[in-house]
């Protein structure tokens, strides 16, 4: 399949670029060393599990279902999950911890350093603006960016497909010649749909069961590169 023919090309930035779980798992050590809780396997498991939840992902994302920190809902929804913990210094933690790490997933460098010279190349992620473009700075990515567009900024969260327009009219193109690459089926995936744009299913565990229209699915971001290699500059 020859990808070459989009001009514009946006990417998710977590699990998609650069290493999430990672990320996630050094901030969740991050709020155990500070929190002094209990170091363990299976603290440890716990509070990632917590982390990837909708508690947390909601708030990370900005999503209007998002439940503030401060809430006496946030405190039960803590109490809950069995942490007996100030929600707010946990969640400010968690962000402290999360900018921390960037770690380029393998070959995406590459990938971008080629893609850069022939595509409008852009970020389409949910998370706080402050977070993630800190990562981005970290993780060595920012200078192949054309355009960055993050939910908490423009108050749109995949999969709405309204943060994948604000995206193609900060690069002037149409979603017949956008391609929108991504690791998640609901959010990704559903955004994609939902705007009317090509997609492309990353998975690394190689579970493409979810359903859904995408052009291409790959078991690595940098397996694109091949996908491009006809388009000169």
């Amino acid at each position: 399949m020859d990808l070459s023919k989009y001009s514009t090309v946006l990417f998710d930035l977590d699990g998609t670029l650069i290493d999430y779980a990672g990320a996630q798992k050094h901030a969740a050590e991050y709020i155990v060393e500070v929190l002094d809780l209990e170091e363990s396997n299976a603290t440890l498991k716990h509070i990632i599990g917590f982390l990837e939840g909708n508690v947390i992902q909601d708030l990370e994302a900005c999503k209007p279902s998002a439940i503030e920190p401060g809430s006496g809902e946030m405190r039960q929804a803590f109490s809950k999950a069995g942490l007996g913990v100030d929600p707010v210094e946990f969640i400010e933690l968690y962000f402290e911890g999360l900018e921390e790490h960037a770690e380029p997933l393998p070959g995406i460098v590459d990938l971008l350093s080629l893609l850069g010279k022939k595509y409008t190349i852009g970020i389409v992620s949910n998370g706080p603006g402050s977070v993630q473009r800190k990562r981005l700075l970290k993780s060595g990515l920012m200078e192949f960016l054309d355009i960055i567009v993050l939910s908490c900024e423009v108050e749109s969260a995949k999969p709405d497909p309204e943060i994948l327009r604000c995206a193609m009219k900060l690069a002037d193109s149409k979603t017949y010649d956008t391609l929108f690459i991504g690791d998640s089926a609901g959010s990704d995936m559903g955004a994609a749909n939902a705007a009317g744009v090509d997609f492309v299913f990353v998975r690394p565990d190689g579970d493409f069961s979810a359903p859904g229209p995408r052009v291409l699915e790959l078991r690595k971001t940098a397996e694109l590169m091949k996908y491009f290699s006809n388009k000169t500059v």
